[in-house]
């Protein structure tokens, strides 16, 4: 089986995706880019793997290559293609690309089943393959940094500015708590100076999540996606707010995985994709943020099962060895 996979090799989405199952995965041979050349395509190829689209072609002579060259084409989707209104790319995303692409694959790949039932109306060629991580390998292993503190860390991106906004109240109450805000410290993961046009949302961000600094923690800066990893050295506790709307439902349960990787315990909303996940600390409503990061800084023995419980739970369910199995025999049925 010779795989053609295809995106930016700076992208975290196609990092978990494409690159890394495709790295990991048993095949003869792989080649990876970030564009489509004719002049690879015609060393044949049975597969050619893309995450929602490649912007460089269009649909039609996509179809045309695949009618020319043999490949089948995969399609991975790991987002809903209907953003909130409130999300940053809204009225800019490319919908009816995506959709067409969906349309087109021989097969289509997705995280979980809220997405499968959006896939499945436009092409009934749909499999679920959750994000997984290779645990305990490169950067997925369990190092951690000691701190008197209990450490509460928020890794993600811009995008994420109506979530982070849900702690803003709480995050008040953690600065007028006396023992709370002593025996803790928040860092805020991700912050890209470089790009000019997101700084007033990062400085929202920061302002909702360290309380206007007037709770002690700090910002680290965005890392290359083959060192990300690092901001989990510094998690005790990750927290993980997601506003409950149905493009945010559609979304994988990755920062769950993550923090499994250091054992780390997660309060998080009890909204999808985490909803039921085993071990993490369910949040239902304002209050019960505040409640819970003061129990986990109270109970040292309570956070720490929570962690390994977590962890436990998600290196037996997202394991990627485990679910490249089941990429393999996806692939391998398409080209059959």
């Amino acid at each position: 089986m010779r795989i053609y996979t295809i995106g930016s090799r700076f992208s975290g989405v196609l990092f978990h995706r494409l690159f890394n199952p495709i790295m990991f995965m048993e095949k003869d041979y792989a080649m990876m880019s970030d564009k489509l050349d004719v002049v690879e395509l015609e060393k044949g190829y049975d597969i050619v793997f893309i995450n929602r689209y490649i912007p460089s072609i269009e649909i039609d002579q996509l179809c045309k290559f695949r009618e020319q060259y043999g490949f089948k084409l995969i399609v991975d989707i790991d987002d809903y293609w209907h953003l909130d209104p409130w999300h940053i790319l809204y009225g800019r995303y490319p919908t009816q690309k995506v959709m067409d692409h969906i349309k087109a694959a021989d097969m289509v790949t997705c995280t979980n089943e809220q997405l499968y039932n959006e896939i499945k109306p436009i092409n009934p060629k749909v499999e679920i393959l959750p994000n997984a991580l290779p645990y305990g390998q490169n950067q997925f292993g369990d190092h951690k940094t000691e701190s008197e503190k209990v450490r509460f860390v928020y890794a993600g991106s811009v995008t994420h500015e109506k979530d982070i906004a849900i702690l803003k109240n709480p995050m008040k109450r953690v600065a007028s708590d006396k023992f709370v805000k002593e025996q803790s410290q928040f860092i805020l993961c991700g912050y890209d100076p470089e790009s000019k046009a997101t700084l007033p949302t990062w400085h929202r961000m920061i302002n909702d999540y360290l309380c206007g600094f007037k709770v002690d923690g700090y910002v680290r800066g965005a890392l290359p996606i083959e060192e990300y990893m690092n901001f989990y050295n510094e998690a005790d506790v990750c927290l993980v707010p997601l506003v409950d709307s149905k493009f945010n439902n559609c979304k994988s349960n990755l920062k769950l995985l993550e923090a499994a990787t250091k054992n780390a315990a997660v309060i998080g909303s009890n909204v999808l994709p985490y909803k039921g996940t085993k071990g993490m600390i369910e949040v239902n409503n304002q209050a019960e943020w505040f409640e819970n990061l003061k129990k986990v800084i109270k109970f040292a023995t309570y956070r720490k099962e929570k962690g390994e419980e977590l962890g436990e739970y998600c290196r037996q369910n997202f394991e990627l060895i485990n679910v490249n199995k089941a990429r393999k025999q996806i692939f391998e049925s398409v080209i059959k």
